[in-house]
């Protein structure tokens, strides 16, 4: 990966680390309840997105393991390194398995630790409060998580789509809130999470110096 065009990916991923933990702080301070409040006075109906994420799950082996598609993937790089033409492609494999499979797993640790009411649970249960440290796992979010650690790996690996492969991702955890399923923090900690884990493993991606 040339270094020039490796620039804009991790800029872009340094604001999208900055800026979505900025965005969980002033969800949870401010503006989660109000705007899970506010969808929920709206009529409520089955958009696309929901069938678009359905397709997606299904295309990334989500609804089958939240774990299968990391591990695949590690797999992948391990099968790439025994076969000589394949391996110039071990380290993006190894580099995109190791994070989509440790923000999966961050977030999926991190459910029942803080056991969060889902909004929609929160206001049929109890009546919209924002409540913690019970049986429930809507903190942070595992879908917004999942796509995270799948796709903004993929902005180094291939730089010149960063801003396409950036989307899914944000798109995904809009629908999350818009579903009433998660808050704005839930969402915002995982993009938060994964975009941090891809720069933090992003020195698997390079090559050690010749001697």
């Amino acid at each position: 990966m040339e270094r020039n065009r490796g620039r804009s990916p991790v800029t872009l991923l340094l604001s999208i680390t900055v800026g979505c933990g900025v965005l969980a702080v002033i969800g949870l301070v401010w503006w989660d309840r109000p705007i899970a409040a506010w969808i929920e006075s709206l009529p409520r109906q089955r958009a696309i997105w929901t069938e678009a994420l359905t397709l997606l799950d299904l295309a990334t082996l989500k609804h089958i393991s939240n774990f299968l598609l990391g591990v695949l993937l590690l797999l992948a790089s391990c099968l790439a390194w025994l076969i000589p033409v394949a391996r110039r492609h071990v380290r993006p494999l190894f580099y995109l398995g190791m994070v989509q499979f440790m923000t999966t797993v961050v977030a999926d640790l991190s459910k029942p630790i803080f056991g969060r009411l889902r909004p929609f649970e929160a206001f049929e249960r109890t009546n919209g409060a924002d409540t913690w440290f019970i049986s429930a796992n809507s903190f942070p979010s595992g879908h917004a998580a999942f796509y995270a650690g799948l796709f903004f790996p993929l902005m180094l690996i291939f730089p010149r789509w960063a801003i396409l492969l950036m989307l899914p991702p944000l798109l995904v955890a809009a629908s999350r809130v818009a579903e009433q399923d998660h808050y704005l923090s839930d969402v915002a900690v995982s993009l938060t999470v994964g975009a941090g884990l891809a720069l933090t493993f992003r020195f698997l991606l390079k090559r050690p110096a010749a001697t």
